[in-house]
């Protein structure tokens, strides 16, 4: 390659070379300037849909136009069809040299750190996730800025997962525990990387620049993987003893495990980085600590609030993606659709003269994670609630705290409510009911209401570790203080309860029931048409056909218009192809539902799939299974359901065999 001209770029020296591309130094003979080539290797060229995939992300990249992001030149392909990027070339080096020589002071890491977080923050906000954050993708100029380069590749070296089950998407040290999960063949990437990966990916940076190591090691990339995923980080502390405790907050919450109770927003860490102390030793921005009751701290308490609602930032979703992939708890207002009348009569409840407690049920896969997220999003607080300012809500998912003591519980809820203040909100209170008490107490002085935002709750109140004392003293909080409990389940809360004495608890009575059904007529129509119209390949023309299999239920939808958002051409064919597709997808979730009918709704089920009136002793079930959506209009839900029970019930043939 060495003195070879291509394009209009004589080649140099060769730079570096990876798993995914090999880097050379080379001059534009135009212009007379030094540029870097990118020749990427050949496994990431293999499919022509990949192939533009990548391009796309590229163009996005440059597009960004941001002094801390690499500036690119040309995205092109040689005579013989290799891929290459054409790129700045930085006199500086790359960020992993600067720490090949040593550990970097604070304040050096702390610049570092924010230079990286403006540039991720500038891309998120175009809806682009870098997911490959390391020091050898941080170049620096001559005057030690830092530039990021490499946008686009690891999301490109992600497909080659499906073909290539060896490849290890990302540098092992860096990588997120979302990223780090065992691969599944079944999918292409996890569908819960997200911007946050990018967070916890600059956390580890932050650590390697201040104790110039990485916080997970092992003898070879599955024993890093498996600490990722298993073990703390050694603390900071050991290495760099004289840290400041904002620095030190910054990293531990960069790298918390759950992406929960990592920093939900990049410019959530650029706001931490800004207010760490100087270098000079200055003062660190004042935290609010509530350590007994009496601590007065009431008048400090509102302020902060305050500022975390000013942080509405949300990520919007690339241009020319698939729009309909996003179903895990969607926490973009963009790409929240329906459920408005039930986001307003939830705030009504809220927003009442002492707010009301609401028992958000409904069965799996209807939305009620993500009307839990729109609910807590500030976006939507400062729309509906009059005063956003007086209140302060609190999500939390459940769903990992199964079998666990009540303190872990309440460990989990005012580490939660920490996380709301973004890291200015200290508790120093014992994880116990008087404990809890005194930070209620607290925030009933400052005026502020108190609205736990409980997911997937039925762990709780399933757990034979939770007695009645704990349903007593949330009722007694609820009674006594601005508190109030929104919470989601599969049923009504007192059907889940681990004992009948827990059901009969008087907390349960202060819950006003509303159950989630699908989706309105309006509502499916417009899942269908809007996310598809703004990514340039509508779908509404085809809403006959995706509410034929996918019914009015928000998450097939999504699969549905998943698989015909992916075909080149929108033909008869196209249809089988997508509804072969939906059913692989959805086979395991119509499978999931029969599993969990009982007798009764089986029977109703199975007599509708063969298109018979189900037994008028079941007209209980009919009614049930009406409320929760698998029968519409007198019919099961969707055709391709219908033949699911058919098949299951041995009473058909399967859908393929009667196309």
């Amino acid at each position: 390659m060495i003195g070879k001209i291509i394009s209009h770029y004589r080649i140099l020296e060769k730079i570096a070379e990876s798993n995914m591309a090999e880097v050379y130094k080379a001059q534009d003979i135009q212009l007379g300037r030094y540029v870097v080539l990118k020749f990427l290797k050949a496994d990431l060229q293999a499919k022509s849909e990949e192939k533009q995939r990548f391009i796309r992300e590229a163009q996005a990249a440059s597009a960004l136009d941001h002094n801390n992001i690499c500036t690119i030149y040309e995205i092109g392909e040689t005579d013989d069809g290799q891929m290459f990027i054409a790129m700045a070339y930085y006199e500086g080096g790359s960020l992993k040299d600067r720490i090949s020589r040593g550990r970097m002071p604070p304040a050096e890491a702390v610049d570092m750190a924010i230079q990286i977080a403006q540039g991720l923050a500038k891309a998120h906000e175009r809806g682009i996730v870098h997911r490959d954050i390391k020091p050898a993708n941080v170049m620096l100029n001559s005057d030690g800025v830092a530039k990021i380069v490499d946008f686009g590749l690891a999301k490109l070296a992600d497909a080659t997962r499906l073909t290539k089950r060896d490849v290890v998407v990302g540098t092992p040290a860096y990588m997120s525990p979302e990223q780090a999960k065992p691969f599944d063949p079944e999918q292409a990437h996890s569908p819960d990387v997200d911007h946050r990966t990018d967070i916890w990916s600059l956390g580890v940076v932050l650590y390697e620049m201040l104790s110039a190591q990485t916080p997970f090691t092992g003898e070879n990339y599955l024993a890093v993987l498996f600490a990722i995923n298993n073990l703390d980080p050694e603390p900071l502390q050991k290495h760099v003893p004289d840290l400041p405790p904002r620095l030190l907050h910054i990293v531990e919450r960069a790298l918390k495990k759950s992406v929960d109770e990592r920093y939900p927003f990049i410019n959530d860490v650029l706001l931490d980085l800004r207010r760490c102390p100087p270098p000079n030793g200055g003062e660190e921005p004042e935290v609010v600590v509530i350590s007994s009751r009496g601590s007065n701290v009431a008048k400090k308490l509102r302020p902060l609030i305050e500022q975390t609602l000013s942080f509405t930032f949300t990520p919007k979703p690339p241009a020319g993606e698939n729009p309909y992939l996003n179903r895990v708890r969607i926490q973009n207002p963009d790409e929240f659709y329906g459920r408005r009348s039930e986001l307003s009569r939830i705030y009504e409840r809220i927003k009442a003269g002492r707010p009301q407690s609401v028992s958000l049920v409904g069965v799996r896969r209807i939305g009620k994670s993500s009307l839990l997220s729109a609910i807590h999003h500030p976006a939507n607080r400062l729309k509906y609630l009059p005063v956003p300012q007086e209140y302060v809500c609190v999500y939390m998912d459940f769903q990992e705290k199964r079998n666990v003591a009540p303190a872990e519980i309440l460990r989990h809820i005012l580490s939660a409510l920490q996380n709301e203040y973004r890291g200015r909100l200290k508790l120093k209170v014992q994880p116990d009911y008087e404990g809890l008490m005194e930070v209620v107490h607290a925030f009933q002085e400052a005026g502020l209401k108190l609205i736990f935002l409980w997911d997937e709750f039925e762990s709780v109140t399933r757990n034979s570790n939770i007695g009645a004392e704990f349903y007593a003293y949330f009722r007694a909080l609820a009674n006594n203080y601005n508190v109030a409990y929104i919470t989601t389940s599969s049923a009504q809360l007192q059907t889940l309860c681990h004992t009948k004495a827990i059901a009969d608890s008087p907390f349960f009575n202060i819950f006003t029931n509303l159950h989630l059904g699908p989706f309105k007529p309006e509502e499916a129509r417009q899942l269908i048409a809007e996310p598809s119209g703004k990514a340039g390949k509508p779908l509404a023309a085809h809403t006959d056909f995706v509410l034929e299999i996918a019914g009015h239920f928000p998450f097939f939808i999504q699969m549905a218009c998943a698989a015909l958002f992916s075909m080149d051409r929108l033909d008869k064919a196209a249809y089988k192809k997508a509804r072969e597709t939906f059913m692989e997808e959805a086979g395991p979730h119509f499978r999931e539902y029969w599993e969990r009918f009982d007798e009764s709704q089986k029977a109703v089920v199975a007599a509708l799939a063969k298109g018979k009136k189900p037994p008028r002793e079941h007209a209980f079930a009919v009614k049930y299974l009406t409320q929760a959506g698998f029968v519409l209009n007198g019919k099961l839900f969707s055709t391709l359901f219908a033949e699911f029970v058919r098949e299951i019930t041995g009473s058909g043939r399967r859908w393929w065999e009667v196309w």
